[in-house]
């Protein structure tokens, strides 16, 4: 488990824009852990985590977007059936609520990053720690 900050901005929902923002992280050298893209018809929500989350926000913010940010876990999930109701279970007994999560995995049968968005994000690592989830 690692915790990472989370960096999230909102851009038009037009052909181009996604490209723009991802085309200045590389230019800016920062490496993308993971992505997660949402339309909302006219607007497009993209949470990113990064190697360098100072770096993108500079870079972002320097083409105009309003960055935010929050703290997230990432937990890194083998690919067997249960493995994120687990999960779900540990933050339900303790009253952890998941508010988001998005996955990613280098290939079928592979280990997955697992990026969650707790509520309490503190809590929520406790929780994983203690069920050594580590």
């Amino acid at each position: 488990m690692k915790v990472f900050k989370e960096l999230t901005i909102v851009t038009p929902n037009k052909p181009g824009k996604l490209a723009q923002a991802l085309r200045t992280l590389a230019n800016a050298g920062v490496n993308l852990i993971a992505i997660d893209s949402s339309s909302g018809y006219d607007l497009n929500m993209v949470r990113i985590v990064t190697s360098d989350s100072a770096t993108a926000r500079k870079a972002l913010e320097k083409i105009g977007y309003n960055v935010a940010e929050s703290t997230v876990l990432g937990l890194t999930v083998s690919d067997k059936p249960g493995q994120l109701a687990r999960i779900a279970s540990l933050f339900s007994k303790a009253q952890v609520n998941i508010e988001y999560m998005y996955a990613s995995a280098v290939a079928y049968d592979q280990p997955a990053l697992v990026v969650v968005h707790a509520g309490d994000a503190a809590a929520a690592e406790k929780v994983l720690r203690a069920a050594k989830f580590v």
